[in-house]
Parts: C-alpha cells; structure tokens; sequence
C-alpha cells in the first residue's frame, strides 16, 4: 500500500454516476433546463456534490449539455427562466392574468398558487415594493396616473403634482404625497368603494382619490378623509360628505 499524507474523500460521486443523474432528472422534465430544486425533488442524489464537483449549478447543467448533445439530444431552456428580463408591458400582461382570475389584488399566496409566469420577488425588485407595482399597474390599465378632484371647482381634475403653497402643513394642502396614495389605495384595494371597479378587472374605468369633506370646505389630506372612488361614482358624489360605511 502506498501511504499518502493527502486524504481522498470515500463518499465522493463519480462524474459517471453524476452525469447519469442529471440525465435521468433532464428526461423526467422533458429535457427542458431545470434548477436544483426541481432536481431535489427527483434525483437519488443530492444537487449540492453537483455544485461542488463542477463548481457551480450552472456548470454542471453544461457538462450535462454537452453529454446529451453527444447522444443527438438538445437541453433546452426554460420558457421563463428566472434571470430573464421582462419589459414592463409582460410584467402587467402577467399581473393582468392573476388580478382577474382571483379577482382581487392577489396576496403572496394567491399570487404563487396561480402559477405565475414571472416571480413576486421580480415585481419588487422592479418598482421598489409589490403595493408600488399594483399602483403602476393600476396607472398603466388607465393610461395615466390616479386623479384628485375637487368638486367645489366644476370640471377642475388636479393631477398629483408637487406644489408651492408655502409652508403650509401637508394635511391642509390639496397635494397628496406618494405615502398617503398608496396608503389609500391599498386601504380600498385599488378599487372604487362605493361600487368596486377596478381598472384591474373592469376596462375603462378611472380612479380618483376623493377627499370625503371637500377640501374647498375645510376636509384635510389626511387618510381619514380620503377615499378611492371610480369616476363615475365621484362625478356623480356631488358636493357632500359621502363615505364607505365600515
């Protein structure tokens, strides 16, 4: 026996015996390119002595590339694969398809259990938050942003805009910021409370952020007195205290 100072690992995995696995997986899943959680779900050997073996995940899906396309066989990619880079319109396309079939703004778990073609994480990762996205979905289905209305002005429509009116506290200015938007819209679930139209689900329709009391009349721009109204509901409100009953 020749006594060497370096040790061998006993329970180290055959590239053979790797390869052979990776192959079997690749068939199960039609030879359409998988991660190694979908192979954990299959394999009889773990994916971790892979990533070590090859260095990497992605590595040994090219070693088991090049095996099948010595045997005429093509690994292809995923239809989806998770670094792909969508443009805003597939992202909304996808938002659209979920939003209506659960038929409200989907939580994370309505959201995965609708097999979603692009990840939660990516809409995130996108607009800065998923309550951000709902609102740039919600804007985009529209094809322009939320409005605030003052109904005291006939026909005045007031966009959301940064304004100078001195130093004036923010509640009793007509300005409303991003926060309180989001909050607000997020409170009424991006619909119109009085007969929930969502630009969402229902083509066409409009969304206003409506001060309850009329900011002309002393209401402030403060959550408590603002309220999500589609705008047929809030052209047709007329000049009064009108809310959701709770």
């Amino acid at each position: 026996m020749d006594f060497k100072f370096q040790r061998q690992r006993l329970n180290t995995i055959p590239e053979e015996k790797i390869l052979s696995e990776l192959e079997r997986v690749a068939k199960h899943f039609n030879y359409i390119e998988f991660g190694w959680r979908d192979f954990n779900k299959i394999a009889d050997i773990s994916a971790n002595p892979i990533k070590k073996h090859f260095g990497s995940w992605r590595k040994g899906l090219e070693a088991l590339k090049k095996q099948l396309q010595s045997k005429g066989l093509d690994l292809k990619p995923r239809p989806f694969a998770p670094n792909r880079i969508y443009s805003d319109k597939e992202m909304f396309d996808e938002m659209e398809r979920i939003w209506k079939q659960v038929g409200q703004r989907p939580s994370r778990y309505e959201w995965d259990m609708s097999k979603p073609k692009i990840s939660l994480n990516a809409y995130k990762k996108r607009f800065g938050g998923w309550t951000n996205a709902c609102l740039r979905f919600i804007e985009y289905k529209m094809g322009h942003d939320v409005l605030i209305q003052d109904k005291s002005v006939p026909n005045q429509e007031v966009q959301i805009e940064e304004t100078k009116e001195g130093s004036r506290h923010p509640q009793e200015k007509r300005y409303i910021s991003l926060g309180v938007r989001l909050e607000v819209l997020k409170r009424d679930n991006f619909k119109c409370v009085f007969c929930g139209k969502s630009p969402a689900t229902n083509i066409g329709t409009k969304l206003h952020i409506d001060h309850v009391i009329p900011f002309s009349k002393g209401g402030k721009s403060v959550l408590e007195n603002l309220q999500t109204l589609c705008e047929e509901c809030n052209l047709g409100k007329s000049d009064k205290k009108v809310c959701m009953e709770n």
